[in-house]
């Protein structure tokens, strides 16, 4: 009983892990730079904004998640921003 408890156990992890990974893959450091731009550039476009300075929070979120190679994680910083921003991500 230990034994088929510790192989569920250990099936399961491999398959977290590998759902996962192919998670991360979706996710690629050029995907982070069009959106760090298009958040550049939603910015620039949106001084007046009342979200700005957390919109501006977003956006360094999520250049330190790309930075680290948390794509995914960044990408939805920058997501974010846009939304806080009104832009539409394209």
């Amino acid at each position: 009983m230990r034994n088929l408890k510790l192989a569920t156990g250990v099936a399961i992890l491999c398959s977290t892990l590998a759902a996962g990974a192919a998670y991360a893959d979706s996710a690629t450091a050029a995907n982070c730079h069009d959106m760090a731009e298009q958040v550049k550039a939603a910015l620039a476009a949106n001084a007046q904004s009342p979200n700005y300075q957390e919109a501006a929070k977003e956006q360094s979120n999520g250049l330190s998640f790309c930075t680290e190679s948390f794509y995914q994680y960044g990408i939805n910083h920058y997501s974010h921003a846009l939304t806080l921003l009104g832009a539409n991500k394209s």
